[in-house]
């Protein structure tokens, strides 16, 4: 089957809420202290917390060294493998400033692969990768200057925020929502990779001052 058909096929199942046999590889509901196989990086113990049944993470800049503050765990996978990692982001206490940002993302041991997020562009609070759009003339397809990108208001009634890997492809999904429903949002070719694989809650601020924190809740990881 071409891959672009399998691709296809796999979202419609999931978008579908198909149920499939699956293996648990990690799950932290966060109604405990943290597991040991957590990697705290670029975070002091007084920027994270666990709190009435969450993860809440401070939103501060990467350290002097350029180290994105995370807390990381490694799983027995690879990028040919069929994974899925779902994760509630919501924000705990005042907002995150324009180009501040706060997700998941998928790593290996040459760093991340692929992240989604809630963020702040321009003032609006969405959720990212946005989808490119081509708005310029026919015939300029290839120049980058000619695209948009569509955004998506990062409404908690969406879902959790999800990243599925198959196929050496990496794809960005929320659900179930309210009405228990899945929605696919962008997807991209990712590096193969079969050692050091794992995921990554991640927070990026730009302004110190900024003292808003981030709730982490349910992560899971399951191979279907």
């Amino acid at each position: 089957m071409h891959r672009l058909l399998q691709v296809g096929l796999v979202l419609m199942l999931l978008s579908t809420g198909r149920v499939f046999a699956e293996d648990l590889l990690f799950e932290e509901t966060f109604d405990q202290p943290l597991s040991d196989a957590w990697q705290i990086k670029g975070l002091a113990e007084n920027d994270y917390r666990v709190c009435d049944g969450a993860l809440e993470v401070r939103v501060k800049p990467a350290g002097a060294d350029g180290e994105q503050p995370r807390l990381l765990v490694n799983l027995p996978f690879s990028t040919g493998d069929m994974v899925i990692a779902s994760v509630e982001v919501t924000v705990a206490e005042r907002r995150l400033q324009r180009g501040e940002m706060a997700g998941m993302s998928l790593i290996d041991a040459d760093g991340s692969m692929f992240r989604v997020r809630k963020t702040n562009v321009d003032g609006y609070f969405v959720m990212a990768p946005g989808q490119p759009e081509f708005i310029g003339p026919e015939g300029e397809e290839g120049d980058p200057l000619q695209y948009t990108v569509k955004y998506w208001p990062a409404q908690e009634s969406a879902g959790p925020l999800r990243i599925i890997v198959r196929g050496h492809y990496a794809h960005f999904q929320t659900g179930p929502d309210d009405q228990g429903k899945f929605r696919n949002y962008f997807h991209s070719a990712i590096r193969e990779s079969k050692t050091g694989l794992g995921f990554a809650l991640f927070v990026q601020g730009l302004n110190p001052d900024n003292d808003c924190w981030i709730r982490f809740d349910n992560f899971r990881v399951v191979k279907p």
